[in-house]
Parts: C-alpha cells; structure tokens; sequence
C-alpha cells in the first residue's frame, strides 16, 4: 500500500452522471480533460461508455484523446481547446472532433482531412461574450457556410461556453442572459440559412443547474461529474456525492515540549507540552502548500489542526497530547466524502481557491486506487 494514494469511488461516479442524466434528460459531454479532474481518465471514461450514462467526452489536449483511444475508448472525443497546426495530422488519425472558431482554423483542419482523405466532424465555436475562444455570433453564419460546403468537414454540432453561469450574483445572471442570447442569435442565423445542426450543445455544471434553457441536445457537465457543486450558491441542487478521497498515513508520533517549534520557518509553535504525528504527504503530491497551519486532517474519526508549514513530502499535525492513540501506520484523510473531513471545497476555501484547481493538481505520482 503506497503512502500517499488517491481513492477514486466509481459508483459515485456513476451516481453523480445517473442524477446529471435525470435532472436534464439530455445527452451528456463528460469533461474527461485534465486526466478527468485528477481522477484518472483511461479508467473512469471507460466506466462511463460501459455504462451508457455517457455520449462523449470532453478533452483539452490531443494527447488526452490519443490516450483514450489506445485503451480502447469509442466515444466521440470532443477537444475543447483546439490544438497547434501540427497536431491536426492525429486529430484526424485518432477521429477528434475539434472546435472551429474561425475559417482559418477551419481550413487548417479541412487540409489535414484532405491529406488523409477523410471527412472531419467539427463543432461550431461561438464566442457569446467570454472573449475567449470563439467567433462572434455575428460571424457564425459565414463559418458554418464555410464548413457545410466542404467536402472534408462535416458540421457536428455547434456551442459556447459562459463565464458566470456558477453564481448567482444580478450582474453576474444578466451577463449570462446577455450570453444565452447572443448564442441564440447564432443559432438562429445558421438555422435560418438552412443548415442542419445535429447537436447544440452549451451548458457546463452551472448552467446545468441554473438555466434549463441552455440546456439543448447535449450538456457538458465537469466538475458535477466528480462530486462537487461549480461554486457554494449551487450547493444542494444536485444529489452528488465526492469521488476522490485523498489519503496518507501517519508516519511517526512524537512529544513535543511547549515552545518547541516545528517544519520549515519555524510558523508554528506548541502552546503547551503536546504530541504531534507526521504525515506522508506533501505539495509535492498536490497537498497545497496555503494549508499550513489551516488545515485539518481526519484520522480515526476525529480531526487534527495542521501544525506548521507543508513540505515539499510531509507535514505535521496536533494530536494534542494524543489521547486517543493515533499511531504510526493509521489512515490520515486529506480531504474527501468521510463525514466530518475536510472537503476539496473547504480545502479551496481556505486556499482562496476552486475545488477544480485541488482536484487537478494531485500529482502524477499519487496512484488512483479504484474502489466500488
């Protein structure tokens, strides 16, 4: 059993897709970038096509999906950010669906296809107002000419993405409005110039739970599908449960002496004779560094204050004198669903941070142990 580990729980994976499923009725994009969120995507978007709760799956990067496809993955692959010239040649290879933002890009993917004499699905990318990737509604029309006419590019679907669907603050639901419109208005342009869209598709895991109306033929759930709700307003709107329980161990169990102070700038000081365990974990495996001295820890049914900075491979907590006999080898939680943990939502909390960044920077060398 290695020291540090991540436990990945696959039936709340499928619970947390079975309830987005219920709720929206529509089809479903899981987002499988960033190995799923630091879930481990080879396993868990396997799990999901086996299941039938899913009809694609979300990437950021090229390598990502060729990843998927070498285990065997089927479902169409959709690739959010787009890629360099150079990697369209295994886009089409590995049959990728990229999102098209403008004619150039289209004709850079339409190139490859020719050079491998294959018709590419694409998704139209609408910039609604984010001012990130994306045409302006205003010139979705044009594109979506552009790519119907091709004999290399075959029109798949057709999208955008809001920055503010995750809070409920006025502003912040007008621009979203100002968004869902400005979408509509692109939509409608295409539609009215005869060319079919097969599949509309917009909603992340705010929209998913905020605004019904943007749902359409597909939604394009994230952080929902592991466990946690886009921000503290959405709590309690969706049955989801954690899927990942980050765990250590303790590694040793020492008396301190008050004023002794302990880890690295020497933050932390014992307010009284004290007994502190060291636990085998650190930034290096994603355990962030803004915790020290902040944090908690769950062992053995009670939780423990860290006690000084986190290194680099190992931290400290308060037993307080220990009198319930914590020892070397016991199970230390680091966050996860445990009733009375720390989740990654309080962890972000204090870190001024999301649950998505704690999630996604559990490091490589934390294995993923899949339980049911």
């Amino acid at each position: 059993m290695p020291v540090t580990y991540a436990r990945i729980n696959i039936s709340n994976f499928l619970h947390n897709l079975k309830e987005i499923k219920k709720i929206t009725g529509r089809k479903i994009c899981m987002a499988a970038k960033a190995d799923c969120y630091g879930h481990g995507a080879k396993v868990l978007v396997k799990a999901a096509e086996k299941s039938g709760l899913v009809d694609a799956a979300g990437i950021a990067d090229v390598n990502e999906g060729i990843r998927l496809r070498q285990v065997g993955v089927k479902l169409p692959l959709l690739i959010y950010r787009g890629c360099i010239t150079e990697g369209l040649d295994a886009v089409v290879e590995y049959d990728i669906q990229p999102f098209v933002s403008c004619i150039e890009y289209a004709k850079a993917v339409e190139k490859a296809a020719e050079k491998a004499d294959k018709k590419v699905k694409v998704h139209l990318k609408v910039d609604s107002g984010m001012s990130r990737a994306g045409c302006r509604w205003e010139d979705a029309l044009p594109l979506a000419r552009y790519i119907d006419a091709s004999p290399y590019l075959e029109l798949a679907g057709a999208c955008t993405h809001f920055a503010v669907s995750d809070t409920l603050d006025d502003v912040d639901v007008t621009d979203t409005r100002k968004q869902i419109d400005n979408f509509n208005r692109a939509i409608d342009s295409i539609k009215g110039a005869g060319i079919t869209i097969p599949v509309i598709h917009c909603a992340a895991s705010g929209a998913i739970l905020m605004y019904p109306e943007t749902w359409f033929d597909m939604v394009r759930p994230g952080i929902l599908v592991y466990g946690y709700a886009p921000s503290r307003e959405f709590e309690g709107k969706l049955d989801h449960k954690p899927v990942m329980d980050l765990v250590s161990h303790v590694l040793q169990v020492k008396d301190i002496r008050k004023g002794e102070k302990v880890s690295y700038g020497f933050t932390w000081q014992a307010p009284e004779d004290t007994t502190i365990a060291v636990i085998g974990a650190g930034y290096a495996d994603g355990y962030n560094r803004l915790l020290s001295n902040k944090g908690r820890v769950f062992i053995n049914g009670r939780c423990y204050p860290l006690a000084g900075r986190v290194c680099m491979d190992q931290f400290m907590v308060d037993l307080r004198s220990n009198p319930y006999g914590v020892k070397p080898d016991d199970e230390v939680i680091l966050f996860g669903e445990e009733e009375g943990a720390m989740d990654a939502f309080e962890a972000a909390d204090i870190c001024n941070t999301i649950s998505y960044e704690l999630l996604c920077n559990i490091n490589p060398r934390v294995p993923r142990i899949y339980v049911k």
